[in-house]
């Protein structure tokens, strides 16, 4: 895990599930491209649809 996911992971005792988040990210590094590249997608694709309506 690098040095920002371990801090993350580690703030506060308890809290399982963002260290389950961080290792899942760290381990699938295509996730966060995917997302990106999803959103803009999206955001273009609302773009196109309220330009065309005019």
């Amino acid at each position: 895990m690098g040095a920002a996911g371990w801090r993350f992971a580690h703030m506060k005792r308890g809290l399982r599930v963002r260290t389950v988040v961080v290792g899942v990210l760290e381990e699938l590094p295509f996730i966060c491209p995917a997302a990106v590249a999803l959103g803009s997608l999206i955001m273009i694709g609302i773009t196109l649809y309220n330009d065309w309506s005019q």
